[in-house]
């Protein structure tokens, strides 16, 4: 449904993208990820025909150039950007009725209205929405006239968890349907929930695709065992002589130590155990996905940048 092929995209003297390749096939949401000025949003803003900056390379959306062939493809794809610019003076079901006028798919924006909990806004004035609701109201007009691929820039950015998982549902049922779906997110268990394959981008380039469990497996660093700080005097001491090494990313709070073979778990719940502290206390956490992805960025785990980006889970 969605071909990039060896794209290249400049502006000026600026290498925005560099040599990425990837598709997206009928039925399938895949996952573009990176830091701000990765070039995500160059991309998908490529595949939706808006801008033409491109060097070299291609990209085809059903077969058809999204550029030159602008026309056919604004019937196939429905895109729903970072920041959706609605004229302000315009009524929420003023804006549902210019959409389906114009995707020939009369009725769609009520069904979806309801599908988003809008409905009660219909008479609503553009101007008087809240960030997450234009959100919601982008979602849905990028969904009417059956379009085939649909393109999500910044997901979920300004709504509440309630919302999120209902917006969720909605990714889910679409591909369900057959659709093809390109998202970019800044948030790595939005990603890990929805998407069946993941880009990583840095610097305008693509480092690393894969699933989110193969990404983290390969990518994602060593299970860690975590201790509370509560555990008798010495017991630190006691773990690292089982040659252990204790993290910096751990807290005051909790203790950070790299599992080195399966069996290194069971061995500090016994030594836990015999110095009187609940087997409560430890646990165990396997590579995520947002670990992978710091490493394939080139952000150290652990580090004050790292926790920046933990703070920036769904931003921009």
């Amino acid at each position: 449904m969605v071909r990039v092929d060896r794209l290249t995209i400049t502006y000026g003297s600026l290498v925005a993208v560099r040599d990425v390749s990837f598709q997206v096939s009928p039925g399938e949401i895949f996952g573009l990820v990176g830091p701000n000025g990765a070039g995500k949003t160059s991309i998908v803003e490529a595949v939706g025909g808006l801008c033409r900056p491109v060097r070299s390379g291609s990209i085809t959306v059903c077969g058809l150039d999204p550029y030159r062939e602008r026309p056919a493809v604004s019937r196939l794809i429905g895109m729903q950007l970072q920041e959706s610019l609605f004229p302000s003076r315009t009524r929420v079901g003023e804006l549902c009725d210019l959409y389906e006028s114009i995707y020939a798919a009369p009725g769609a924006g009520d069904r979806l209205l309801d599908t988003f909990n809008l409905a009660h806004l219909r008479r609503r004035l553009i101007s008087e929405l809240s960030g997450g609701m234009r959100q919601r109201l982008a979602l849905a007009l990028a969904q009417i006239g059956g379009v085939r691929v649909i393109v999500l820039d910044e997901l979920t950015t300004g709504l509440d968890p309630e919302q999120r998982r209902g917006t969720w549902r909605a990714v889910l049922d679409l591909a369900a349907q057959g659709v093809a779906l390109l998202i970019t997110s800044h948030s790595m268990d939005e990603v890990q929930a929805l998407c069946g394959r993941v880009g990583v981008l840095r610097r305008g380039e693509l480092v690393a695709l894969d699933s989110p469990a193969q990404l983290a497996a390969a990518h994602g660093g060593p299970t860690t065992i975590s201790v509370d700080a509560d555990a008798p005097d010495g017991i630190g001491k006691q773990l690292e002589a089982f040659g252990l090494t204790r993290l910096a990313a751990g807290t005051e709070r909790r203790g950070e130590y790299v599992m080195r073979s399966p069996t290194d778990y069971d061995r500090i719940l016994q030594q836990l155990v015999a110095a009187g502290l609940p087997a409560s206390r430890v646990s165990k956490r396997p590579p995520r996905l947002e670990d992978a992805y710091l490493r394939l960025v080139g952000v150290k785990p652990g580090s004050a940048e790292s926790d920046q980006a933990a703070t920036r889970k769904g931003g921009n």
